[in-house]
């Protein structure tokens, strides 16, 4: 968890976190349009990595920064846009402070969150907020 060392203020951006999409495959899976086959017949890339996925490298990068405030304090609500994932797409998570309130004796932190790929696209979209002490 990320201590402050300065004031917050609207407009600043919560580290980063980038990691390299993957979800394993299962050709014989329910959900067809993980499959590279299907989903290219539909226009994709290839198979699409699940939105859970997707929503855990969000997610990741919100505890890296809350701490253990995130499991009590946090709230999300994301859309799933764009083209999303596959397999080896390098992804970047991203928060953006929209609002600071006081609320408990605390500041709650109201932040757009965004997950783009490698070509700076955005596939997961929303808004976040949490407690920061």
């Amino acid at each position: 968890m990320e201590k402050i060392t300065r004031s917050l203020k609207v407009g600043d951006e919560i580290p980063i976190l980038t990691k390299t999409a993957y979800m394993p495959i299962d050709p014989n899976g329910r959900n067809v349009i993980h499959t590279d086959d299907y989903a290219r017949d539909f226009g994709m890339r290839g198979a699409l990595i699940g939105g859970s996925t997707l929503l855990s490298y969000v997610l990741e990068m919100l505890y890296n920064y809350f701490g253990q405030n995130w499991f009590y304090h946090g709230k999300i609500n994301v859309s799933f846009i764009g083209g999303g994932a596959i397999n080896g797409d390098i992804v970047t998570a991203h928060g953006v402070i929209k609002a600071i309130e006081k609320e408990a004796g605390s500041n709650r932190l109201t932040l757009d969150v965004y997950l783009e790929n490698q070509m700076q696209e955005k596939i997961v979209v929303g808004e976040a907020s949490c407690l920061k002490s």
